[in-house]
């Protein structure tokens, strides 16, 4: 790990300022997101300790998002983030869950995250993510995770994550048409939070906006 980088990042993660933005651009409550990435800066969860900087940062952009958006008590963020990261693939539009095993939120969204950056240093067009978290009752029982992506010249991707095996309900002609499921199904969730396309590619951006010009840069014209 790059000590310079980790110093940086956590400095960063410190800033007024940064905490502010963030807000700003999740149009969430600027206490909200403040006392979510404080709560694990202070359990050492963040910054993260990858050697690559571009995985580092998005690791440590996918556990802040993921802690803003559990919606609890900052005590307990450090303990019920790590459930939603590892959730795993359960339906990959209209693939089944056994032809992308062990993938999970916290790849797929970290995997996201970097394209949006590369994106960025081409002068290309990022992919729109639209992004859920939900839990099935007041205990966070089961909890359940969204991806929707928008690329250019391709249709709309979704993707279903689940912290226990999705049981899909048995269609009345016996097999679920994997293509059209997300018009018919509806997760059990009792309470969540969305992050829409360009307030999510606004915090993207700030994460690397803010380390831009120090040891933890993810563009390759630093």
């Amino acid at each position: 790990m790059s000590y310079d980088s980790n110093k940086a990042r956590r400095k960063l993660f410190a800033t007024r300022g940064f905490l502010r933005e963030a807000a700003g651009r999740l149009n969430l409550d600027p206490k909200m997101v403040k006392d979510a990435i404080k709560a694990l800066v202070v359990a050492g969860v963040v910054p993260c300790t990858l050697e690559d900087n571009a995985e580092a940062l998005a690791a440590d952009g996918v556990w802040m998002l993921l802690g803003i958006g559990s919606r609890i008590r900052p005590n307990a963020i450090a303990r019920v983030t790590p459930r939603f990261a590892s959730m795993t693939l359960q339906i990959d539009g209209d693939r089944r869950r056994s032809l992308s095993p062990g993938t999970t939120f916290e790849n797929e969204l970290a995997a996201l995250f970097r394209e949006t950056w590369s994106k960025a240093d081409e002068a290309g067009v990022p992919p729109l993510l639209g992004v859920s978290l939900q839990w099935s009752d007041g205990r966070g029982s089961v909890l359940f995770g969204t991806v929707d992506i928008w690329e250019r010249g391709r249709p709309r991707h979704w993707k279903i994550f689940s912290s226990e095996p999705l049981r899909l309900p048995q269609s009345p002609g016996g097999e679920w048409d994997f293509v059209h499921i997300d018009e018919s199904l509806r997760l059990p969730g009792v309470g969540g939070i969305s992050f829409s396309p360009l307030p999510l590619l606004g915090f993207i951006e700030l994460l690397a906006e803010g380390v831009e010009e120090t040891s933890a840069s993810v563009s390759r014209n630093s």
